[in-house]
């Protein structure tokens, strides 16, 4: 059993001692240890990784993700992964349930949640159910923090336009301070651009890249707002991504590089999932239950439960 970092901070801070702890988190040599055993496991599974068939992809999908924080790739280039069309038409059956029984939305009223991290794992033939356990994804993912990651949450999202003056909350420049590398996955429904949803990321603004110092500014892990114009002044326009993409896309974003949701007041919606995988020194906790009586056969993670260890 791995425990989690988080469960651990989660106690400390109960005792008001989170800034000394922070201070020994900070160091990369712990983080290491946190990670160790995680790190073993993934290279014991080397020899076995050389052989997929889907090696050439999850290469450049963890070689983009060292050189710029982010990855592309489409649903069809995954090995076992469920069609766009089986995808797309249980985003309808969940789209229709949330219409029926909304989730309590607190925030961001321009996101509709129809799953908010408590997708059900009754169906495992499902076709949500075989993207979110698709190995070549978790293996790029692995690749890339070098460790068998964690699945720390997992939501399918309804964005829609919305009549606001300026963006809001995170539609602006930001970073996640919950781990050095953390890896989010979106996957679009349906064709997503500037004008209905598409995020922006800063090449390179991520831990392995030459702007991580740049435009840090968080208190204690809590992630604060940077402006246009510091980006603009820090990094060239050339470094700019926005993630457009046809349906089927996948985008593969370290959040802890600088990143803003999209926003848009035109006529239109962008529908995606996002799939978050990090490591054990994440400071926040896993969200996704364990999938009960749900087991795999033992891939090459070589364990008998959902492909990235949670626990």
């Amino acid at each position: 059993m791995i425990i989690e970092n988080a469960l651990f901070f989660k106690f400390i801070k109960k005792y008001r001692l989170q800034n000394v702890y922070l201070f020994f988190w900070r160091k990369e040599t712990f983080r290491g240890l946190l990670n160790f055993r995680r790190r073993i496991l993934l290279r014991r599974c080397y020899q076995e990784i050389r052989q997929r068939p889907d090696i050439a992809l999850v290469t450049r999908i963890s070689q983009d993700l060292k050189m710029f924080g982010i990855a592309k790739c489409h649903i069809t280039e995954l090995e076992d992964a469920p069609s766009l069309e089986l995808l797309q038409l249980e985003y309808e059956k969940l789209l229709n349930k949330e219409n029926l029984t909304p989730h309590d939305r607190k925030s961001k009223s321009y996101i509709q949640r129809l799953v908010d991290d408590d997708y059900s794992f009754s169906a495992p033939e499902s076709a949500i159910a075989k993207y979110l356990l698709n190995e070549t994804v978790a293996l790029s993912c692995a690749l890339y923090l070098g460790v068998i990651p964690k699945l720390t949450s997992f939501k399918i999202w309804r964005s829609h336009q919305i009549e606001q003056s300026q963006r809001e909350a995170s539609q602006n420049w930001h970073r996640d301070y919950n781990d050095y590398q953390m890896v989010r996955v979106f996957l679009y429904f349906n064709d997503v651009n500037s004008s209905n949803g598409a995020g922006d990321y800063v090449k390179g603004s991520h831990f392995l890249g030459d702007g991580f110092t740049k435009l840090q500014d968080s208190e204690n892990g809590i992630s604060r707002y940077a402006t246009d114009l510091g980006v603009s002044t820090e990094f060239s326009i050339d470094r700019i991504i926005t993630a457009n993409g046809k349906a089927g896309t996948l985008y593969f974003l370290d959040t802890g590089g600088l990143h803003r949701g999209g926003y848009h007041t035109e006529p239109g919606e962008r529908r995606v999932s996002l799939t978050t995988f990090s490591t054990s020194a994440d400071l926040q906790t896993s969200k996704i239950k364990s999938p009960k009586n749900f087991i795999l056969n033992k891939g090459f993670f070589g364990i008998r439960s959902h492909v990235p260890i949670r626990n």
